[in-house]
């Protein structure tokens, strides 16, 4: 079974939260996979692994040290955000993830072609190279882009050629950094991909789990 570490140290939000989550919980428990919501920073190290949604708390230079760390033992991070740097989201994710050589952006990524029910800010896309099996296609709703700045860093999502990004980048809507250790560092555009509203649409579901589960 693996172990899931839901972290709420950096104000997140919480996958016991009944109205945006139940249906991720509900199919992680049904999927063998155990999530906890863990608030004692010092407890990641036990789960295999270790999800940031939407952390509204910046990272610490001593707990960066520690993510990293964790991803040099063979765990898996994932952190998501939110379009546009709305509450900062950008710069706090930043404050992490650029120590693995990502950025998530202050943009907004929209498509009027590919999209859910003609609305640009839907975006869809069958551009998923990573955590895919069974998976066709997946929406990203208010996505911002992400940067590859480093070494052993991989496009994971990326929007199909209609995509564009309001502030110029490239329409990657997720990334990851691995580790020789097979740990890796993983950042999606959109905390909202996995809510009550998104899930069951297209292949989000599926997607989800592949990435939760090891």
């Amino acid at each position: 079974m693996t172990k899931v570490a839901w972290d709420y140290t950096h104000q997140e939000f919480t996958i016991t939260d009944y109205y945006y989550f139940s249906i991720l919980q509900r199919a992680c428990k049904e999927n063998g996979i155990l999530v906890d919501e863990v608030t004692d920073w010092s407890k990641l190290a036990e789960y295999d692994v270790i999800v940031f949604n939407y952390p509204e708390k910046p990272f610490t230079p001593e707990e960066v040290g520690d993510v990293k760390k964790l991803v040099e033992a063979g765990k898996r991070v994932v952190i998501l955000g939110y379009y546009k740097n709305e509450d900062f989201i950008a710069d706090t994710v930043n404050s992490l993830a650029t120590a693995f050589g990502l950025r998530m952006n202050p943009d907004e990524v929209t498509d009027p072609e590919s999209n859910h029910g003609g609305d640009p800010y839907f975006v869809v896309t069958g551009k998923v190279y990573g955590f895919n099996d069974g998976v066709e296609k997946l929406m990203l709703a208010c996505t911002p882009s992400i940067s590859l700045e480093g070494e052993n860093t991989e496009v994971l999502i990326e929007g199909e050629p209609s995509a564009v990004s309001n502030k110029g980048f490239k329409p990657v809507l997720g990334a990851l950094y691995r580790h020789p250790s097979g740990g890796e560092f993983i950042v999606v555009g959109t905390c909202v991909f996995w809510d009550n509203y998104s899930i069951e649409r297209y292949s989000n579901q599926r997607f989800a789990l592949n990435l939760l589960k090891r």
